[in-house]
């Protein structure tokens, strides 16, 4: 009896060996892969915002 439970439990930590890299890797895969297309957008937010504190700066500039 003894002998079945520790191949069930011996094979329970054999397949959870084997796919845990792939499920990491899985999830790797998909975080860097979503990663290209906000960086576009967070890189025009960021042209934007540096654009409109150029305005706030000419503007002070000329009530000085």
């Amino acid at each position: 009896m003894s002998a079945i439970l520790f191949q069930m439990f011996n094979l329970i930590l054999v397949l959870a060996l084997l796919t845990v890299p792939v499920v990491i890797t899985v999830l790797l895969l998909r975080h860097f892969s979503r990663k290209d297309k906000p960086a576009i957008q967070h890189e025009d937010y960021l042209i934007q915002k540096i654009r409109e504190l150029e305005k706030r700066i000419e503007e002070l500039e000329e009530r000085l």
